[in-house]
């Protein structure tokens, strides 16, 4: 094995001096195996960096910056594969279903019976207090204390 252990003794007993000096034990280890292999000599070569996962980077921005430079059609909007809330009242209004007093409970149950769209009456009241805003519908309570739409 070793030799000669009173000088490795005293070359050890600097090395720890040294070694103390780091806090991290991964580089105080590292430095005693580089003492062990050859005192020093090049050290290992690393390992290879782990690879990065998604994307290169800048790999979206080319997309991007392409998409914003392109002109947008003026006032078109991307026609959505289903209909919402306010698609089916405008739809309800074409048929003449306002022509009479109706109540949202009512509103809701002809969205889904003559529309054929299921809404819920959180979805519906924003929509038509819009369209009562823009007198496209009138609103007043009942006896019951609930709100009933009409058109004009």
């Amino acid at each position: 094995m070793f030799l000669n252990l009173d000088p490795l003794k005293s070359d050890l007993t600097k090395l720890a001096g040294i070694l103390n000096q780091f806090k991290s034990e991964l580089v105080q280890t590292k430095l005693v195996e580089m003492f062990f292999s050859g005192a020093g000599v090049a050290p290992a070569p690393a390992a290879e960096a782990p690879r990065r996962k998604g994307r290169p980077p800048g790999s979206g921005k080319a997309k991007a910056a392409a998409a914003a430079a392109a002109p947008k059609p003026a006032g078109k909007r991307r026609a959505r594969g289903k209909m919402g809330a306010t698609g089916a009242l405008n739809a309800l209004i074409k048929q003449g279903y306002f022509k009479t007093r109706r109540t949202i409970a009512d509103v809701v149950e002809a969205c889904e019976s003559k529309v054929g769209v299921p809404i819920k009456v959180t979805n519906l009241s924003g929509p038509l207090a819009r369209f009562v805003q823009e007198s496209r519908l009138q609103r007043a309570k009942n006896k019951e204390d609930k709100y009933e739409y009409w058109a004009k």
